[in-house]
């Protein structure tokens, strides 16, 4: 019964030591039951800081060259370590997100755009992506439109917003291949793996 108390202590001083530090450095995007929740939270956030109209603003997807493992950061904290993650500072704007898998692709981390697939490797992760929140974005022409579903069906029931309630966000992921080269793979990002 002591030792029950006591882990309850080192939870409670975790997560009190956590809301200190504030935001997490990256959000683990597929932990998320809604994460559409999640994406108008940050435009929301955005929009307030700068008095801009959420209408107005449009996600800018920066693709850092960093991977991040849930796994490893929950182990970590369940371990009540400190997660090592200095590769990379909390945005001031915007949210960093990780834990997605690219469907019928791959990323190209020398390159730093989205890759044909690799032979045997099915749902490679994605890098973890910093979704910036900018009034004044303009896409730029080598972006490819990529889908993000929470599963692998990528079907859903259709929404009032006429979108399937599986379909989260169009991500414009960096690519020297055209929209149509990507199109005919069906290349998506995934919050989960049907496996």
């Amino acid at each position: 019964r002591l030792k029950v108390q006591v882990r309850r202590k080192q939870w409670y001083q975790r997560r009190v030591r956590g809301m200190e530090v504030g935001q997490p450095k990256s959000f683990w995007m597929s932990g998320f039951f809604f994460p559409q929740g999640f994406i108008t939270g940050s435009l929301q956030n955005f929009a307030r800081k700068y008095d801009v109209p959420i209408d107005a603003l449009k996600f800018r997807f920066e693709v850092l060259p960093h991977y991040r493992a849930q796994l490893d950061v929950a182990t970590e904290e369940m371990a009540d370590k400190e997660y090592d993650d200095n590769a990379y500072q909390t945005p001031d704007d915007g949210a960093l997100v990780h834990g997605l898998y690219i469907d019928s692709a791959s990323w190209d981390d020398d390159k730093m755009v989205l890759g044909d697939a690799r032979h045997g490797i099915m749902n490679p992760p994605m890098p973890v992506m910093h979704l910036l929140p900018d009034p004044e974005y303009e896409p730029e022409e080598d972006r490819y439109e990529c889908p993000l579903y929470k599963t692998a069906e990528r079907a859903g029931t259709l929404s009032t917003t006429g979108h399937s309630t599986n379909f989260v966000i169009k991500c414009l992921i960096p690519s020297d291949k055209p929209q149509k080269h990507w199109i005919g793979k069906g290349t998506a990002l995934l919050c989960q793996l049907s496996q």
